[in-house]
């Protein structure tokens, strides 16, 4: 059977959402203030409403995690026994840092400390050292424990459906032990995985929109500070352009080059940027406070987790925890269908490890260095931030704080290409698993989707993202992409259950090594590609 005839459009599960996207667009470009309204409006009650189902949720994902590693489903290699590496951890590792991370870490992990210590929470007082303690502790915990945990779960529940009970390829795979139960026909052809898979998909768009945005205004930021362009429709129009052709260049190229070669190039700018800050920063400060604030993180997991605001009737939790959790929610069970992928011969231990475990160390240590440098100049007074934070906004913090320090404008050439390429990485990560997702006969041993549903969909967020930009304005995209998050917390929940089903009975679902694993011509084909890495 040749490729073009195993792979089709999933018509029910693609054009719907393509289409609710679009109309989402002209009804924000017809009715801005309408648009807006129904935006606030839905993202208030979905926040007093059903906030405890995201914190909920993002806790006992970790639990989960924990119960998986731990169990006999810890040692389940992906594909079955004789299953092969499609690549090396350390290829498998930057791939999935960069999926996850983003352009999100590189301007919250400066910025969002000044918010938390200008308006912490009911009890703290504004600009103190305990609001420079909790701010460096909610950093710890949202940027590292909290999205992974909420990442890493549908990875496993995906991971372990499409490789070890031979699953279709798609988001409805992560339920497979609930809907087996009821007999809920789940093959990509069937009705109500393409229901399901619409919505997701739509729910994803959403999130994705934000995640572009706000990651354009940053790279617009940093443009500005570099060449003089001011940051407006002109440069956004530029650097989603070039973003676009990008991460369709890269998507379209599969994992084994251009995703592959990118994030590898991603993580040394990372790693250059951290040690230029590291080193040229208060380097002492960073160390004791990343130390202290992972201690007093670690202490109180439970309940920052669970934390809803609801006795002091304060809205910080929602605003943030809770906001995140619905954000990043948006993302994660269609990104599990990405990053699952890459992790075929492997144990679901060295999964979580990869996911959760590295993901999380990485974050805290950028998260000390970025986070305690903005912190410090606070605290010492060498900057005023919470002003600038007022007055100028979020971007001109960022700027504010690297203009302060040796190497200025080498510093922010890196923390501009560092931007560009962590949205490339991420984004083409994206467009690859939606397009397999609006496809059918996507397999273990045939995971490209066709070439012009990655275009499509590419080409379709940057023209989006573009006019919500100039349209919109942020604060609408925001809510909106929080609200992606809402069915997909459901999703992830479904997840939990069957994680910790499958993690109680492991051989009665384990079906490939009953049967065959990857074998073959495709085994060797995997080896072949890992061959470079090791």
């Amino acid at each position: 059977m040749s490729k073009k005839k195993s792979t089709k459009i999933r018509k029910i599960a693609f054009w719907p959402a393509f289409i609710l996207l679009f109309g989402l667009l002209i009804y924000r470009i017809v009715d801005r203030e309408g648009f807006y309204a129904m935006a606030s409006s839905a993202n208030t009650w979905v926040l007093d409403n059903l906030g405890w189902t995201y914190s909920l949720t993002s806790f006992l994902c970790l639990v989960a995690i924990a119960i998986a590693y731990f169990s006999p489903l810890g040692n389940v290699v992906l594909g079955g026994k004789n299953a092969k590496p499609i690549l090396s951890k350390a290829s498998w590792a930057t791939i999935t840092l960069c999926t996850a991370m983003a352009a999100g870490a590189l301007f919250w992990g400066i910025v969002e400390p000044i918010y938390h210590m200008s308006a912490p929470p009911v009890g703290i007082e504004p600009n103190s050292w305990e609001s420079a303690k909790f701010a460096m502790e909610t950093m710890v915990l949202h940027w590292s424990i909290h999205p992974y945990a909420i990442y890493t779960l549908p990875v496993i529940a995906f991971a372990f459906a499409f490789f070890n009970m031979r699953k279709p390829f798609t988001v409805t795979s992560q339920l497979s032990v609930i809907t087996d139960k009821f007999h809920i026909k789940t093959g990509d052809r069937n009705l109500f995985p393409q229901i399901l898979d619409t919505i997701l998909l739509f729910a994803m768009g959403l999130g994705i929109l934000g995640v572009i945005c706000t990651g354009t205004l940053n790279m617009g930021g940093a443009l500005q500070e570099i060449t003089g362009i001011e940051s407006k429709a002109t440069a956004w129009l530029i650097i989603l352009g070039v973003i676009t052709i990008c991460f369709i260049s890269s998507s379209v190229s599969g994992i084994h080059k251009g995703i592959k070669m990118l994030s590898n190039i991603n993580v040394m700018v990372y790693i250059v940027l951290l040690v230029i800050i590291f080193v040229l920063g208060p380097t002492a400060f960073m160390i004791d406070g990343t130390i202290e604030a992972v201690g007093g993180t670690l202490s109180d997991l439970p309940e920052k987790l669970l934390t809803t605001g609801a006795y002091a009737s304060d809205s910080w939790a929602k605003s943030w925890t809770v906001f995140y959790a619905g954000s990043w929610g948006s993302w994660a069970p269609i990104s599990a269908c990405f990053l699952a992928r890459l992790g075929v011969g492997y144990k679901i231990k060295d999964l979580i490890k990869i996911n959760f475990g590295i993901p999380v160390l990485f974050n805290i240590v950028w998260s000390g260095v970025f986070s305690n440098l903005a912190i410090n100049y606070q605290l010492t007074g060498k900057l005023d931030l919470i002003n600038i934070l007022n007055t100028q906004g979020a971007e001109a913090t960022i700027y504010a704080i690297f203009r302060e320090m040796p190497g200025a404008k080498l510093i922010i050439i890196l923390f501009f290409v560092a931007l560009i390429l962590s949205m490339i990485t991420a984004m083409d990560s994206t467009t690859n698993s939606i397009a397999a997702l609006s496809t059918t006969g996507i397999s273990p041993e045939e995971q490209e989707a066709p070439v012009f549903l990655k275009v499509m969909w590419g080409v379709m967020f940057a023209v989006l993202s573009y006019i919500m930009l100039t349209i919109a304005g942020i604060d609408g995209i925001k809510m909106v992409s929080n609200l992606g998050g809402l069915p997909n917390i459901f999703i992830i929940f479904g997840g939990i259950v069957c994680v910790l089903i499958i993690a109680g009975n492991v051989d009665k679902y384990n079906v490939v090594d009953k049967k065959t694993g990857i074998t073959g011509k495709k085994k060797e084909q995997h080896q072949a590609q890992d061959i470079d890495e090791k």
